[in-house]
């Protein structure tokens, strides 16, 4: 579970800690607070993508901390010792700085590892459901997410997605081997004129990027130089410089700092800050001794970025896409110029991985339809307890009969997004897709007496809260994560369903930790733990801050949940009455 989140200079936050307990907590706040500031923080600190504005202003980094107890989950150990990590007892400490330009530092147990490893344990540390998740239901491409992770056949599903491509790979290469003779030799000169005038140029990655800089920066080099010299002058050169003024300013701190608490903590940031300005010093220094005026050079360059724009204008608009063309384009001739005995070959290969790749395909089929009627039975009963008595979902898979006709005109890949193959055993031909056969569509009937329409027609906001909620209260019954988030499940709800959404989120909290962000005080009171996020300014700066909400304050952010922010005595009572009823149905809570 989450012990505790700390967030330094992220956004509009200062210095932040959320220390969440087991059950249900929740984070409330005024709209614009920052409470979702927060969970982007976590999110970021479980490896998302950190943009280039997350650093607070005047702010040289900004740092989010997620602490994590791993109780006895031993594949989580074993898989953090095979990468080094050394564990503080049973205790995980995810760290990771980003620093201007979005550049970023993870670190676990104090030890730096790449991103990747981090975004690969996040989903056995935690989940985090965002704001628009229940929008993400509107796609029909993630219905059969939710089949697959039910029927637990995602492992199979890979092994078709492998087989598919495989299968369209050795299929294109056939196809580019048996063309017309005449539309073969024109593709051949085609194919060798467009290599030939790639390597002419021979493009390397990034060179044009590089160019491109170095062009603005000869054309613009005399004001350069001129700020490179001024600024190293002040960092290093003149009396009294950056850096002589902070080795002075350490010393002179450094005789206190055994009377004052904190007062080391600071004089080693000022030490940091002297050896970070030191390197960035020798790097002003460098760059201006070996900066050069050239007009020669200017004029390479811009020949060189002719050349280069040439080729992105006819080969795809990028230099990687002009290589993956000219990689494209050597791979099709070599297939066209293939050997009779070659071909034979890569024909039977063909057969063969389509063979397998149908009885894959009709395998992963008969386990999606084996338990689509119990995962319509099991969320009709979570939906019915989230306020939405007679409702039905209906598990829709359907296949699609190929256009025998179209066969030998198959469109391009890339452009129709088609991916299909075909079969061809006996009976119907049916497309296969990445996927499989399938094509899997949830449907609703929401009222007795109406139709099954596509979920994504019929469905209101509040609907696709919970059912979203209920879809999710379904997965973690079956693959428990030990802790939750939650960003506004609860949205287009309210009354007496945003209620029995609070009960289901307690339900799930009995499993692992929940933690919820919401606006609605249904939801807030029957929380173990109430965490309150407001926005104050300090000194001209706006910050967000958190607290932990117990008794009275507990019961004014209630009230001001209830009725405003200058509720009245009956708003009050209310929220008075509302703590007490959920005390007297747990006593044993939070």
């Amino acid at each position: 579970m989450l012990l505790e989140l700390r967030v330094q200079n992220f956004g509009i936050v200062e210095d932040l800690r959320l220390r969440p307990g087991p059950g249900l907590n929740v984070i409330t706040g005024e709209t614009g607070a920052g409470k979702s500031l927060v969970l982007a923080a976590l999110d970021i600190a479980l490896g998302a993508r950190a943009g280039m504005g997350v650093i607070r202003t005047g702010a040289h980094r900004a740092a989010v901390e997620a602490l994590f107890d791993l109780g006895d989950r031993e594949h989580l150990r074993d898989r953090l010792a095979e990468r080094g990590i050394p564990l503080n007892d049973r205790y995980l400490q995810i760290r990771r700085e980003i620093l201007p330009g979005g550049r970023s530092r993870p670190l676990l147990n104090g030890e730096a590892v790449p991103l990747a490893f981090v975004r690969g344990l996040a989903p056995l540390l935690l989940e985090i459901h965002g704001q628009h998740e229940h929008q993400r239901i509107l796609d029909p491409d993630s219905h059969m997410d939710y089949l697959d992770s039910f029927a637990d056949c995602l492992v199979e599903r890979g092994q078709v997605a492998e087989l598919y491509h495989r299968f369209r790979e050795i299929r294109d290469r056939r196809r580019a081997a048996t063309m017309e003779k005449g539309e073969r030799a024109q593709r051949i000169e085609f194919l060798h004129f467009a290599i030939e005038d790639i390597d002419s140029v021979d493009p390397r990655p990034d060179e044009f990027e590089e160019l491109q800089q170095e062009k603005a920066l000869i054309e613009n080099s005399g004001r350069v130089y001129l700020d490179l010299c001024e600024v190293y002058g002040s960092l290093r050169e003149e009396e009294g410089s950056v850096l002589d003024r902070l080795a002075c300013a350490a010393d002179q701190l450094e005789r206190h700092t055994g009377l004052m608490a904190g007062l080391e903590e600071r004089v080693s940031e000022i030490r940091e800050a002297q050896y970070l300005l030191e390197s960035s010093a020798d790097f002003l220094r460098d760059q201006k001794d070996r900066l050069q005026f050239s007009p020669e050079r200017l004029e390479d360059i811009e020949d060189r970025l002719a050349s280069y724009k040439r080729l992105h204008k006819k080969y795809g608009g990028s230099t990687a896409s002009v290589l993956a063309a000219r990689d494209a384009y050597l791979s099709e001739l070599s297939s066209i110029e293939m050997s009779e005995e070659e071909l034979e070959k890569l024909a039977g290969d063909e057969e063969r991985v389509y063979e397998l790749l149908r009885e894959k395909a009709e395998f992963l089929s008969r386990k999606r339809r084996s338990v689509a009627a119990a995962l319509e039975a099991r969320l009709a009963g979570e939906i019915e307890a989230l306020g939405m008595p007679g409702a039905r979902i209906r598990v829709q898979i359907k296949r699609e009969v190929e256009d025998l006709e179209s066969e030998t005109d198959t469109p391009d890949l890339e452009e129709t997004n088609a991916r299909e193959a075909t079969e061809k055993a006996g009976g119907p031909r049916y497309l296969i897709y990445e996927k499989g056969f399938d094509r899997v569509e949830f449907l609703l009937n929401a009222n007795a007496g109406e139709t099954f329409q596509p979920l994504r027609k019929v469905a209101s906001g509040g609907e696709l809260s919970r059912i979203t909620l209920g879809l999710k209260a379904l997965f973690l019954q079956q693959h428990t994560c030990p802790a939750v988030v939650f960003d506004e499940i609860d949205a287009g709800v309210g009354g007496e369903v945003a209620y029995q959404i609070g009960e289901r989120l307690r339900d799930l909290a009995a499993r692992s930790q929940v933690l919820v962000v919401t606006h609605l005080h249904q939801i807030a009171g029957l929380a173990d733990e109430h965490f309150q996020v407001e926005k104050n300014i300090r000194a001209g700066r706006t910050t967000t801050a958190l607290r932990h909400l117990e008794g009275d304050d507990r019961l004014q952010e209630m009230a001001r949940m209830l009725g405003g922010n200058r509720p009245g005595p009956v708003v009050v009572e209310h929220a008075r009455r509302l703590l007490a009823d959920r005390q007297e149905k747990w006593p044993n809570a939070g």
